[in-house]
């Protein structure tokens, strides 16, 4: 064992060595960003509501005139992650370990802030990692700022206007293993940061201590000097436990964006699984928090028993830190969403990995109704995002499990591929495909399976990438990097583009597109903002096109 983690260590320094990033001369604006500007798309999931759903001028009657406007390539990176902030002149959005402000409308950039310059042999280069580049308006005291979060926990609070940093701070508590995926929220003078843990899948090389140390949660900080008010952990600290070998509890990592509930004066997050057992309550679970204090008010559990970290895919000698018995990964990945039913109630509704969608009672977490329709995979069931419109809830289902040990840096490099098997396939009893759930019932509206062609084979399609509604257009993107429009009253398909292609962007810059996941499509203006590429789960095979590094921009007429 200690040679093989020699040889791990040496490896993926060398890969760490010779880790290069870098960027062209980006065309220059000649104008001055105005903040005042109106803002059309802010957060990953559009709102404080979380609802995925977007004004816009697109709809089912002109969707299918949108066209490409320009593309802006994430020069050095093999993914285009985070979604963007959009104002009527200004688009703000991440490129590798940079925030950029560019003008909407061509593209030419107002500045670019780089964030910390770090690799470190397993996880590799810094990147701004949060799902979306967040934005918060001006007030008569203070600027307007824009936010993001990278792969090693800090978290940067930049003036919007000029591209100069405010603060920054590492927002975790475990420097080795906090980061952060999910999008900020800001309310009522307060921005809530969601923290993950990559232990989930760095355990696998930590192979000289019991299993697992770190967990997720919830940070309270004033947005303007990164002071933290409150924090809420989604368990104590992992202790040592000589009759399991194990340390817990942990895991319980914040993935997706929380939500805001003012009415019930709440903060609703969703959390993931355990690491290793004991397992917890509150794991793979529906949390409502006290907004002004953290105080949990209720916990809805959708998933007991849950305990699954990467090492469970690991070839034999690298899989001791796996639990037994396996868990399914089943979190709560999805950002939870606040909806209004036609009859103008409200309720919390939730997708969880494991396939199953929720209703809530958003005032004491009890469950109104549920509807199972997908098996569960470690992609979903359902990933990254729901989307919500006056009648009906949208749901993808991937249904698709995936070895997550290809997120290390050194997977590459020691042919673990070889050693691991295949990377991704469809779960037993595979359900893919787009639904839509009546929002008072969870009685199905109507379901859509697609296939595309694969070297002669035709596979199902799957859309892991989270939803987006506007007007009565679904708007989805593919693992394949094709972008689709859907009417949302009956799910014929009205637009699609296959993104997977080699482009030349708004600099004179090469790059091409590839997977579609995490940030979906972002309806905007006349505007539809798509990244394309997402390299975290290996490259192309019959179900997604890999690597890719372009932020795709299509308009209407």
């Amino acid at each position: 064992m200690t040679s093989r983690m020699s040889r791990l260590m040496t490896v993926a320094c060398v890969a760490a060595a010779t880790f290069v990033t870098g960027h062209a001369q980006a065309a220059t604006c000649t104008d001055t960003i105005n903040t005042s500007s109106a803002l059309l798309s802010n957060g990953f999931a559009f709102n404080s509501a979380n609802t995925r759903n977007q004004v816009s001028s697109i709809n089912s009657s002109n969707v299918a005139s949108l066209t490409l406007a320009y593309t802006h390539v994430a020069e050095g990176t093999i993914e285009k992650k985070g979604a963007p902030a959009v104002t009527q002149q200004t688009v703000y959005f991440s490129e590798g370990r940079d925030i950029v402000a560019a003008n909407r409308v061509n593209g030419c950039e107002y500045w670019r802030y780089s964030g910390l310059d770090k690799t470190t042999p397993f996880i590799g280069g810094n990147a701004i990692r949060s799902s979306s580049v967040y934005f918060l308006p001006a007030t008569l005291l203070k600027p307007a700022m824009v936010y993001g979060g990278d792969f090693y926990g800090n978290f940067y609070g930049v003036n919007a206007k000029t591209g100069a940093l405010v603060w920054k701070d590492f927002v975790g508590t475990d420097t080795g293993r906090h980061f952060i995926t999910g999008s900020p929220q800001a309310y009522n003078g307060t921005l809530f940061i969601p923290v993950a843990t990559k232990e989930v899948i760095t355990t696998v090389v930590d192979l000289l201590t019991a299993c697992c140390f770190s967990h997720g949660m919830l940070q309270a900080v004033d947005p303007y000097t990164g002071q933290v008010k409150w924090t809420y952990h989604t368990s104590a600290d992992a202790k040592y436990n000589a009759n399991t070998g194990t340390r817990g509890p942990n895991g319980m990592s914040l993935w997706g964006t929380p939500l805001i509930d003012a009415a019930n004066g709440s903060i609703i997050i969703g959390t993931g699984q355990n690491l290793s057992l004991p397992a917890t309550t509150n794991s793979d679970s529906i949390i409502a928090l006290n907004i002004n204090t953290g105080a949990v008010k209720w916990v809805y559990q959708s998933t007991a028993g849950d305990a699954w970290n990467a090492a469970c895919q690991a070839p034999s000698g690298l899989d001791s830190h796996c639990s037994r018995p396996e868990g399914g990964d089943f979190d709560f990945g999805a950002p939870p969403i606040l909806a209004t039913l036609p009859n103008g109630t409200k309720a919390i509704i939730a997708g969880a990995k494991n396939g199953g969608v929720y209703s809530l009672n958003p005032k004491t977490g009890t469950l109104n109704w549920s509807r199972r329709i997908g098996t569960g995979g470690s992609l979903g069931g359902i990933h990254w995002g729901m989307a919500v419109d006056t009648k009906n809830v949208y749901a993808a289902v991937t249904d698709i499990w995936v070895n997550k040990i290809q997120r290390l840096s050194i997977a590459d490099l020691l042919d673990l591929q070889a050693a691991i098997g295949d990377n991704m396939g469809p779960v037993p009893n595979a359900k893919p495909g787009l639904y839509a759930l009546d929002l008072s019932t969870g009685n199905l509206v109507w379901e859509k399976h697609l296939t595309h062609d694969y070297q002669g084979t035709q596979y199902a399609t799957l859309f892991s990438a989270a939803l987006s509604v506007t007007n009565d257009v679904l708007l989805a993107g593919s693992l394949n990097g094709e972008v689709k429009a859907f009417r949302t009253s009956n799910g014929e398909e009205l637009w699609s583009y296959n993104t997977v292609v080699g482009v030349v962007d708004v600099n004179g810059v090469a790059g091409t597109g590839g997977t579609i996941d995490s940030v979906g499509a972002v309806p905007a203006g006349k505007d539809l903002f798509v990244n394309s590429g997402y390299g975290s789960f290996g490259g192309r095979n019959p179900w997604q096109a890999g690597e890719g590094n372009a932020l795709f921009v299509f308009r209407l007429p």
